[in-house]
């Protein structure tokens, strides 16, 4: 059971949300290159499921020793590289690159 809820929180929780904010990007700002927002949506999406365990190191350390606070970050950037970017390059590969529309703007 646990292993379930460890496949949940660290690969499809940080897939939804690299896939919804990739396409929130593309929506809002249509002209961005698809690298960036690939990375933009990549790396909150997998900082997301540890932030919980970055509070507590931070807690129980009360920055005394920065390694397991950089260990938890780290992993949450691991899970940013490994699932993150996969996911956001997946759901960006069908938008095109529009331009800004004059009319609409004015």
């Amino acid at each position: 059971m646990s292993l379930v809820l460890i496949v949940l929180v660290l690969i499809v929780l940080p897939a939804v949300l690299a896939t919804i904010f990739s396409w929130g990007i593309a929506a809002k700002f249509p002209v961005t290159p698809r690298w960036q927002r690939v990375a933009l949506a990549a790396l909150p999406a997998g900082l997301a499921p540890v932030t919980p365990g970055l509070i507590a190191v931070w807690r129980a350390y009360r920055l005394t020793t920065l390694v397991p606070l950089g260990a938890v970050f780290t992993l949450g950037l691991i899970v940013a590289l490994v699932v993150g970017v996969p996911a956001a390059w997946w759901a960006t590969r069908g938008r095109v690159q529009g331009t800004a529309d004059k009319v609409t703007f004015e």
